[in-house]
């Protein structure tokens, strides 16, 4: 075994995205797969809004009858109870529904800043990825301070943010094939801003990726699935909102650090 590259696995690392992006791509074969993925995802995102409109009407239908049959005084308790577990299963069907919509309307061109609750988008996000942290036995666990500060910002960046976060914290766990734990905490620094951290118990990032982590199109998942802008969009969506991005990562997991400012530290 090469002893240095060990070495290299076993020190943890420490990386604070840059202010200004550098996308390097010197050759375009190795990122055809990655665009091809994009555009796929892009299609996709496409018929989203037409897809989630015909799954809502549907989702109304159910929720009306299971209302109804309630009403009616001849059935039994059983079925009551069925018609409730039913009407639960819809309400939540609609309420993913709804964060499904918010993202399908995607990350507008230009900045829409407005209040930002984080704990609701960090919710929301949670929410969307909740099936795979099922299928892959991951325990979320989450610690909302109520020292949070609300900010100023654009919840479409802070959406995607937050699901590309998770999305890669999920993955790398899924690797390791033997479940594990994603923390997501919010808080404050002593400046007054807003810091939210999302960490995992996985492998760790790839030690062949860590100088260009924020370049498009870098990987490292081998199987194809992903197009390699994840971590790239989310160092561009937090620069714009004025924050920064900082990543430490051992063999042991991973740690992302988002600190965006509030209106308390900007005046």
């Amino acid at each position: 075994m090469n002893m240095t590259r060990q070495k290299k696995q076993e020190e943890p690392f420490q990386h604070s995205a840059p202010n200004t992006p550098n996308p390097t791509c010197q050759d375009w074969s190795q990122v055809l797969p990655q665009l091809l993925r994009a555009g796929q995802g892009e299609t996709i995102l496409n018929l989203l809004p037409s897809a989630i409109h015909e799954l809502n009407n549907a989702i109304n239908t159910v929720l009306g009858f299971a209302d109804l049959l309630q009403s009616e005084p001849s059935i039994s308790k059983t079925l009551k109870e069925d018609l409730k577990a039913i009407e639960r299963a819809g309400l939540r069907a609609r309420e993913l529904l709804g964060a499904l919509r918010s993202l399908a309307s995607g990350v507008p061109a230009q900045l829409q800043l407005a209040p930002v609750d984080l704990k609701e988008i960090c919710e929301q996000a949670c929410s969307l990825m909740a099936a795979a942290f099922r299928r892959n036995y991951i325990q979320l666990v989450t610690d909302y301070s109520k020292e949070t500060p609300i900010i100023i910002s654009d919840a479409s960046r802070l959406r995607f943010v937050f699901l590309a976060l998770l999305q890669n914290a999920c993955d790398a766990i899924a690797l390791k094939g033997e479940g594990g734990k994603i923390s997501v905490k919010t808080g404050r620094d002593q400046f007054g801003n807003a810091v939210i951290s999302i960490e995992d118990d996985g492998g760790g990032l790839n030690p062949d990726v860590h100088s260009k982590l924020f370049e498009p199109f870098v990987t490292d998942k081998l199987d194809g699935k992903r197009a390699g802008l994840g971590l790239f969009l989310v160092n561009r969506f937090v620069t714009e909102l004025q924050g920064r991005v900082e990543i430490t990562s051992s063999e042991t997991g991973t740690k992302v650090t988002l600190t965006l400012p509030s209106l308390e530290a900007l005046v």
